[in-house]
């Protein structure tokens, strides 16, 4: 899925919104920003992955990222949704203590009434400055953000976790996160966590959205991605670092997931170039 906020956000703006239609739109991989995510779904019902945690949200609720907070989403099968993303830096809310109260962990938030038209009409505010008034548009968007963040602390925050009913899937889903580095195979995932292949490689994409594999290579190119940009470490020694039995394997995961080769991937972060 194209993420047209998140290039404005890279072109340097301090806020930025989009709204997007789907179907099955879900994401391959988790990713991570150093800037504030809020994911407003308008319509449908949506899954939102951290490290340790799944999220379920429903229409008209709201879901806060802080920066740094690595997730991703996906959607059950043929169930179409709509959202509205809103990407915006810390610098953008005006009141410290309201970037204090957002800040500190992920928040699932359900406004309703007359509450719920007001967040309706500052997401439309936002779209509508963005679209009209173009780079000129971020003092004003600067503070419709910090009213809608005002309105949502007064909501009702609502406790969407579902990773307590995962049971085994979710200790799978830790292991993962802690050992992507090392050789994973389904057979011997499924010995260690004392079930069937089968069994683990369908309720995996039942509650992911994806298969091991898909997910395993996903945490070792976003690794990648970062060890990429901020080393000059050899690409080489990259990929093994991250996980990856030779570099063309790499290469070739990496280029698939990200459209661009990891020497590329290098090149446009010391540009500065977006994709």
């Amino acid at each position: 899925m194209l993420d047209f906020a998140g290039d404005l956000m890279a072109s340097g703006r301090d806020v930025a919104v989009a709204r997007i239609r789907g179907v099955n739109d879900n994401m391959v991989r988790p990713h991570r920003h150093d800037y504030f995510e809020i994911y407003f779904l308008e319509a449908g019902s949506r899954y939102h992955r951290t490290a340790h945690t799944l999220y379920r949200i429903e229409q008209s609720e709201l879901i806060i990222f802080p920066p740094d907070v690595e997730h991703f989403s996906y959607g059950d099968d043929g169930v179409p949704f709509r959202r509205v993303v809103l990407y915006f830096t810390p610098d953008a809310v005006l009141y410290p203590h309201v970037l204090e109260a957002v800040r500190a962990e992920v928040s699932v938030v359900r406004p309703e009434g007359t509450g719920l038209r007001a967040t309706q009409n500052v997401v439309e505010q936002l779209l509508a400055a963005q679209d009209v008034l173009g780079d000129g548009s971020q003092d004003e968007m600067k503070l419709l953000i910090t009213q809608l963040l005002v309105k949502l602390l007064r909501g009702e925050h609502r406790d969407a976790r579902l990773a307590p009913r995962e049971g085994r899937i979710a200790d799978v889903i830790h292991y993962l996160h802690d050992h992507y580095a090392e050789p994973i195979d389904l057979t011997t995932l499924a010995e260690q966590f004392f079930i069937s292949p089968f069994y683990l490689s369908r309720e995996f994409k039942k509650h992911t959205g994806t298969t091991i594999i898909g997910y395993v290579n996903g945490l070792r190119v976003g690794r990648a991605e970062r060890l990429l940009q901020e080393t000059e470490d050899p690409i080489s020694q990259i990929s093994t670092e991250v996980g990856f039995a030779n570099v063309s394997h790499f290469n070739r995961v990496f280029r698939a997931r990200t459209a661009m080769s990891p020497s590329q991937c290098r090149a446009r972060e010391k540009t500065g170039e977006t994709a």
